[in-house]
């Protein structure tokens, strides 16, 4: 089982990187990677800590053209973020990424105004 959240206008956001050229793509692919690693840092400090096991397996990664994910593959993650009948929801990834949107959307902003 697994948690998945999509940011909406990707795609028309990587039509518009992919017409500027390849300094605005590295740029862009350099910030969205910083910002991926905040994203996991962020999840790893706001994760519910008993063995450590579920903060020991966030991590992010490349996964395509200008996509990176962050994840927690640990089988109980998804119980930990949404919460159960028995368990209040504790979540730590949606936070993290509410947390950074702000900030992504600000970096990206500056390297297309140069």
């Amino acid at each position: 089982m697994s948690i998945k959240f999509e940011v909406h206008g990707v795609d028309r956001m990587v039509r518009t990187i992919a017409s500027k050229g390849k300094q605005a793509r590295t740029a862009t692919n350099r910030e969205l990677d910083l910002s991926s690693k905040r994203i996991e840092r962020m999840a790893k400090t706001k994760a519910p800590v008993d063995t450590g096991a579920l903060k020991n397996t966030i991590f992010s990664a490349k996964a395509g053209n200008l996509t990176y994910k962050v994840t927690a593959p640990q089988h109980y993650a998804v119980y930990v973020e949404k919460g159960t009948r028995r368990m209040r929801a504790q979540p730590f990834l949606k936070p993290s990424l509410d947390a950074e949107r702000p900030k992504l959307i600000s970096n990206l902003r500056k390297i297309y105004e140069r």
